[in-house]
């Protein structure tokens, strides 16, 4: 975002699920947040619905391709697909 948040925040990160299109959206102040949201999420998510995360479909941000990133997905078991560079849509 251009301009900052109220709180401060200049990024956001938007989970959307592509069988019930409910999507959750989390302020940010700092891209590097993004794995510590995710794994949040991830929690919340599975608890509510009792059910398991099975794939994550991201951009090639380096946000979402670190190794820290990638190695909790593998050790949960979810599939990571990536999207085209530079393709917004």
């Amino acid at each position: 975002m251009q301009n900052k948040a109220l709180n401060g925040s200049k990024y956001f990160l938007l989970f959307i699920d592509d069988y019930s299109r409910f999507s959750w959206v989390y302020f940010l102040k700092f891209e590097v947040n993004v794995f510590a949201k995710f794994v949040k999420f991830k929690t919340a998510v599975e608890l509510e619905t009792r059910n398991k995360l099975k794939m994550l479909r991201s951009n090639n941000g380096t946000e979402y391709t670190s190794r820290q990133f990638e190695g909790y997905l593998v050790k949960k078991r979810i599939k990571h697909q990536l999207t085209v560079p530079y393709t917004p849509q």
